[in-house]
């Protein structure tokens, strides 16, 4: 079933986009994702992904060896970072201080390292839950605040103070589990990625889903954007690939 729906998606070159309302109604499709490329990479388990457009530069995790990537824009290795993580899932690229956020899912830490990978600062984030349904995904919006990303058992999102405590969190349950998350400057809105669901959601902390994506494939577990070409960046932990869509 995976191998046709991955044809499908290499032949036609689209994804279709399903609207939701407000109300999680279903509405018409009035845009598409259109597939530019996959990039096989050389490392394997992807699991999170930055981007950096002033440089067209990524940085992708590995759950395999636990390293940090610096990538060219094809996915070939420009850099190793010297942090080893030990459950290492989101990162995010802080712009203003030119460091990285990472997330250590099973030790419920967020860590803050340099662009050579060493660390920062790290802080707990106590949250309940199995061990191995913690934290996925980081984001930062334009003004520096911090959020996460709960897989599931719940899925949460959760906001975070300047001091890296927790500020506020939601349960959120539109998707079967959530495997990452990029903030977008546009309508101050975010994009939260499904392994499970095989789906990308734009979503916003006042008005909920806004846009669903529906993917070719599970395993899909990092994302990045650049909001101002609109494309999107994924990775795909099983075929250990970065897809490159553009929405038109």
């Amino acid at each position: 079933m995976k191998l046709n729906r991955l044809t499908l998606a290499y032949f036609v070159g689209i994804i279709p986009l399903t609207l939701f309302g407000c109300g999680g109604d279903l509405g018409s499709s009035a845009s598409q994702l259109h597939l530019i490329g996959t990039y096989k990479l050389s490392f394997g388990e992807p699991s999170g992904i930055a981007y950096n457009e002033a440089e067209n530069v990524f940085w992708i995790v590995s759950g395999g060896d636990q390293k940090i990537y610096k990538t060219d824009s094809t996915g070939t290795i420009l850099k190793t970072l010297n942090y080893t993580g030990e459950d290492l899932e989101g990162i995010a690229l802080d712009t203003s201080t030119k460091s990285l956020w990472i997330v250590e899912e099973r030790k419920r830490e967020l860590v803050q390292i340099d662009l050579d990978g060493n660390v920062l600062r790290s802080e707990y984030i106590p949250l309940s839950g199995p061990l191995n349904s913690g934290l996925e995904g980081v984001a930062q919006d334009e003004q520096g605040t911090i959020f996460l990303l709960n897989e599931k058992e719940p899925g949460r999102f959760i906001e975070l103070n300047s001091d890296l405590t927790i500020k506020t969190q939601r349960e959120i349950y539109f998707a079967k589990d959530f495997s990452d998350m990029v903030y977008s400057p546009k309508e101050s809105s975010f994009f939260i990625l499904s392994d499970e669901s095989s789906a990308l959601y734009k979503w916003s902390k006042d008005k909920g889903v806004l846009q669903k994506f529906d993917l070719p494939l599970y395993k899909f577990e990092g994302i990045a954007v650049n909001a101002a070409a609109d494309k999107f960046f994924l990775v795909n932990d099983e075929t250990n690939e970065l897809w490159i869509y553009s929405l038109k």
